[in-house]
């Protein structure tokens, strides 16, 4: 029963989150229980419980609010629906299908009256299958930035967000300005990774390969 009351509480938090900006310093309500036990010990279990509930329900409020992107001007999403021109680095392997390839771009400098700006956030770009993109490549782009659409029986805008993602980009212009720039071990799990299925498909007739 405590588990289930802890969850009530993470998630009404949650909701709690998504209506009102609260202080973090309301964190501290979970203490104030924690008196009463010199005056109720009888009464312990119940009392942090009530303690450990209320430090849930604003600890899931404040995770609410911080997985939000900022609203300012430093974040890519505060560009979306225009024209834009943007550098950033290919963050993971870049996920190929038949005939396009979905690319998640860190962003990393925007330009902004023919100066470049720091940037953050990333996009998902959708390109051709050919040429080919790998995580760590350095990309300049260019395109319109924009917010992902609402489908009508999927909510595809809420799915990115949930990775992180609030913008992005369709056939853009694509120039390669760097590669190899990723984190080292990562670069290595996706050459390894690549090849072997690569190896597959080579091996194995298509329905086995795919």
């Amino acid at each position: 029963m405590p588990l289930i009351y802890l969850s009530c509480a993470w998630v009404a938090g949650i909701y709690l989150g998504s209506k009102f900006a609260l202080p973090l310093a309301l964190i501290l309500i979970g203490l104030i229980p924690l008196p009463l036990l010199f005056l109720f010990p009888q009464h312990r279990k119940a009392i942090i419980l009530i303690a450990i509930c209320l430090i849930a329900l604003f600890g899931g409020a404040f995770c609410y609010q911080a997985s939000l992107p900022p609203q300012d001007e430093s974040f890519i999403k505060s560009y979306n629906d225009q024209e834009v021109e943007i550098k950033g680095m290919v963050k993971t392997d870049p996920e190929v299908r038949d005939k396009t390839t979905h690319i998640r771009l860190s962003a990393i400098e925007i330009r902004l009256d023919n100066e470049w700006q720091e940037v953050s956030g990333d996009a998902l770009l959708f390109v051709p299958r050919y040429p080919t993109y790998e995580y760590g490549d350095v990309l300049l782009v260019k395109g319109e930035l924009e917010t992902p659409p609402q489908l009508d029986d999927f909510d595809y805008e809420g799915y990115l967000a949930h990775q992180g993602i609030y913008s992005t980009m369709l056939y853009p212009e694509i120039e390669i300005l760097e590669s190899g720039k990723g984190v080292k071990p990562l670069e290595w799990v996706y050459s390894l990774r690549n090849g072997l299925s690569q190896t597959l498909t080579e091996v194995l007739p298509e329905p086995q390969a795919s």
